[in-house]
């Protein structure tokens, strides 16, 4: 029952991380803003036409005095300003794209997708036009398709890159596509009757030349030179096709590109994208241009303006006289269109009127209780300010004060935006006290789990500090209700307390609440610290495995014999393939035909009693394992029948273990590593499996040095700790030091067995490819489960022999994956405090990763716990009547569960 609730926490947990880092931020329920038109102003322009240039930087726009764009070089000289955009990490299509025609920075619940799909609906610049028109990419456009809208519905051609486009045809595709639609006369006149219009022309060239060919090569310079180009040609198109000199142009990208041609993260390359704009309603000259560039030949000097990619969503509304998207979170760039002073501080007051409506709404949703006076607010804008505002905005227009208007929207701006974070940080404390508060009250129950004796009485839960945590559980409950909490939130701050209740129960009536606490907690917390520390530097992995493996066996190295040198041997051999590891290779078909051979010949070679249906059925499975590879590499299709093939050997594999007539429990941990191997080799691409068989090969050796250095000793009272035979009393403290000792081989040869075979411990540090021998198509949970089960063959093999041949281990292991959890959970606490939900997608991946795996593991582990036991439990029950799992370790006192 205790590993329902051990799962059933470690869900809550999960849960915690959701709610406090990834909870959507977009707001609905706003209404939209009037538009210029109805506010009695003119737009300076009727038609937008947006060239969005996927990857392209600043740099290689820039470089040169912009040589490389002749045709843009062209228009900068006659009108137009350009700059730098700062865009925001994550540096992918979809932030950038959301944040140039959304006004905002992606949702951090779009994280949980890989920024794949919309968590919640929002709105853009496109939704607020009388016709938008676009053509691209479908990954990109996609993100706006399916959006509602106010306006006329917004028509995209997509494409899906072909064999028959090229490699570098998409541009010329969009280009082609703009061409046609221009060319209808029925089209033109529908765009003109509709005002405001919009063109989307998403060019994906780039980006494609830029990850293969690398920023700056020659090969880029073809692209982006053809690019341009088209640009050109396009915005001549649109002039002689509109020739009413009402059309804006802007040219901008999505984010950058590092050298090598890589985006994501946050470096200057990639967050720097280039701007210009020109056409209808743009000034030559904006204020606040602090630098310059050069232009053509001779060098011409122009001013570099400078905007945050956000400010890009309010100033194309303004440029066509709409209000800014009901989610914009940016300030409106004073000084780029070309109107009036009075027409820019109406746009700017439409402006900060959006923010208020999103102020309003968030005020909306945390004081719509009974008791508000009773909590905290945002005192510095409430409702007597916000009317303040208008009315001062009001006034300072009639007395002709326009800069001082502007000035007091642009502070209402700044305002609202601290308002809106205060409120989207409203229950983070909270909920982060609420989330250790629950750790702690697992400690405590795991603690209180070790320490009573499993035939010792649990608390009752009428006592009275149970009854007192119900009492309060109500009282928040109710107090939560009249707030009016969100259900999830109240929710998970409401789950502390059952789970203190459950662990003040669990300890028992006359036992101690911990047993060793501060022996306990050097363990915990050491442990901890140093895996910790593995995240940052993997080496430590190697010194890690090595520091226990030979305290395991430090009785060893005062008698040394021939086997312990063997086993010294196969450690250093271990720990210096894990260092040099990555100069292998990651994909390498002949180490993986070395390994399929090192499968069969290991057990030859050292003379394992195997029944000839096992040696039949592995070879053939290898076989047909290594012919799989060797068709997908050559491009060939693989037939149904192999796989199926596989998949039955994978199955009888694993049926037949506890089936088999193995009668002793060396030669069933001989036949567990040897199918077990066969099916890790055929999960594999390289050399992984020639490490995981040395590996386990080590591990057996190493328990017989330490069965050989126990013989050894002369104290008879050590020589019974892991005797396969009735022990001798222990105390409580060392049952615990045994504990966590076993939990420590786990966890490190789990690492390790992780770090030597390339897979770090980071969810996307797997590779699709584990499972080609066994799927023929994407299917992500098959071969999520599939590459689980890979990671965790070294465990089962290693535990299996741990159980089979430790009698302390079989019956203690409750109490080994109570330490397993101590130790991961402490690592989870320190890991939820640095979880990323903004910045580089990379390290938000990371930081989810790092906690998301200490979660997992003793989870999966105590999962995988149970094959060992189905392995060596004996069919029929008498094959194996040695493997005794209760009554064989003995207490001297109260103090640990044998169950």
């Amino acid at each position: 029952m205790w590993k329902v609730f051990a799962l059933l926490v470690h869900i809550l947990m999960v849960g915690y991380i959701s709610i406090i880092y990834f909870q959507s931020t977009v707001l609905n329920g706003m209404r939209p803003q009037a538009t210029h038109r109805e506010l009695g102003l003119k737009p300076p322009t009727d038609r937008l036409v947006v060239f969005i240039t996927d990857g392209l930087r600043a740099e290689s726009f820039f470089r040169r005095n912009c040589s490389d764009l002749p045709s843009i070089q062209k228009i900068l000289m006659k009108e137009g300003l350009a700059g730098i955009s700062r865009s925001c990490a994550p540096t992918q299509s979809r932030p950038g794209h959301i944040a140039i025609f959304g006004g905002f920075n992606e949702d951090p619940a779009a994280a949980l997708t890989n920024f794949q799909k919309n968590p919640s609906h929002y709105d853009t610049v496109f939704n607020r036009t009388s016709g938008t028109w676009g053509w691209g990419g479908r990954p990109v456009l996609k993100i706006f398709k399916d959006l509602i809208t106010e306006g006329s519905p917004i028509h995209f051609e997509m494409y899906t890159l072909n064999e028959e486009m090229g490699t570098y045809g998409a541009d010329n595709w969009v280009f082609n596509k703009v061409r046609n639609f221009l060319a209808s006369n029925d089209n033109v006149q529908m765009v003109k009757e509709k005002l405001p219009s919009m063109f989307l022309v998403y060019l994906g060239d780039l980006d494609l030349a830029g990850h293969s060919a690398k920023p700056n090569t020659d090969d880029y310079l073809k692209i982006l030179n053809n690019t341009q180009h088209g640009i050109g040609e396009m915005y001549e198109l649109f002039e002689r096709t509109f020739n009413d000199k009402r059309t804006a142009y802007l040219l901008t990208s999505d984010h950058g590109m590092t050298d090598s041609g890589g985006h994501g993260a946050g470096s200057k390359e990639e967050i720097e994208v280039p701007f210009v704009l020109w056409g209808a309603g743009i000034k030559r000259v904006a204020p606040n241009a602090g630098q310059s560039f050069g232009v053509g030949k001779d060098g011409v000097q122009l001013p570099l303006h400078e905007l945050e990619q956000l400010q890009m969503a309010p100033l194309m509304s303004a440029l066509i006289g709409l209000p800014p998207p009901m989610n914009n979170m940016a300030m409106l760039p004073l000084g780029y269109i070309n109107v009036s002073a009075d027409h820019e501080a109406q746009a700017l007051h439409v402006n900060a009127l959006q923010m208020l409506a999103q102020v309003e709404r968030i005020q909306q949703i945390h004081q719509r209780d009974r008791i508000t006076e009773w909590l905290p607010i945002f005192e510095r804008l409430d409702k007597r300010r916000v009317q303040n505002y208008k009315h001062q905005f009001e006034r300072l227009m009639k007395l002709n004060c326009i800069h001082e208007a502007m000035q007091c929207s642009q502070d209402l701006i700044r305002l609202a935006l601290n308002c809106m974070e205060y409120y989207r940080d409203y229950y983070r404390i909270p909920l982060c006290v609420a989330c250790i508060a629950s750790y702690l009250g697992w400690f405590y129950y795991l603690l209180a789990k070790q320490a009573r004796p499993s035939s010792a009485s649990k608390q009752n839960w009428l006592s009275i500090p149970i009854i007192m945590l119900f009492l309060l559980e109500v009282m928040l409950a109710v107090m939560f209700y009249l707030h009016k909490v969100p259900c999830w939130t109240s929710f998970f701050l409401l789950v502390p307390l059952p789970i203190w209740m459950i662990g003040l129960r669990e300890r028992g009536l006359h036992s101690k609440c911990v047993e060793a606490p501060f022996m306990q907690l050097a363990w915990i917390v050491c442990t901890a610290a140093f895996l910790i520390s593995t995240t940052h530097y993997r080496e430590l992995v190697s010194l890690g495995y090595v520091a226990v493996v030979c305290a395991n066996n430090w009785r060893a190295f005062t008698r040394p014999t021939m086997r312990f040198c063997l086993w010294i041997v196969l450690v250093i051999i271990l720990t210096a393939f894990s260092l040099l590891r990555p100069s292998l290779g990651y994909q390498n078909k002949c180490l993986l035909i070395v390994s399929m051979i090192l499968t069969l010949l290991r057990p030859l070679v050292l003379g394992e009693p195997h029944g000839w249906r096992v040696w039949i059925s592995n070879s053939f499975a290898l076989l047909s394992g290594g012919y799989i590879v060797q068709r997908l590499l050559g491009g060939k299709p693989v037939s149904q029948w192999i796989q199926g093939t596989v998949w039955c050997y994978m199955i009888y594999a694993l049926i037949s273990i506890p089936y088999s007539n193995t009668r002793k429990p060396r030669t069933r941990v001989q036949l567990i590593l040897f199918n077990l191997s066969t099916i890790y080799t055929l999960l594999c691409l390289s050399y992984e499996s020639i490490f995981m068989q040395v590996l386990c090969t080590e591990f057996l050796l190493g328990m017989e040095v330490h069965e050989d250095s126990k013989k050894l000793q002369e104290d008879s009272e050590s020589d019974a700790d892991e005797a396969d035979k009735p022990a001798m009393a222990m105390t409580s403290v060392q049952h615990i030091i045994s504990s966590y000792r076993y939990a420590l081989l786990i966890i490190f040869y789990l690492y390790f067995s992780m770090i030597g075979t390339g897979n770090l411990p980071q969810i996307n540090s797997f590779d699709p490819d584990t499972a080609r021998v066994f799927v023929r198509e994407l299917c992500p949970v098959l071969i999520g489960i599939l590459i689980v089960l890979k990671l965790f063959i070294p465990n089962i093999i290693i535990m299996s022999s741990m159980y089979a041949f430790c009698a302390s281990a079989r019956q203690n292991v409750r109490g080994i994956f109570i330490c397993l959890f101590l130790i991961c959970d402490a690592m989870c606490i320190y890991f939820f405090f640095f979880v990323r939900n903004s910045g580089s997608w990379s390290g938000v991946r990371e930081s989810l990763s790092n906690l998301l795996l200490a979660h997992g593991f003793p989870i999966l582990l105590i999962v995988f716990s149970w094959v060992p036991k189905q392995f060596l439990s004996a069919i029929p029950l008498t094959m194996l009547p040695m493997l005794r799992w209760k009554g064989d370790v003995r207490l001297s006192q109260p103090g640990q569960s044998l169950a």
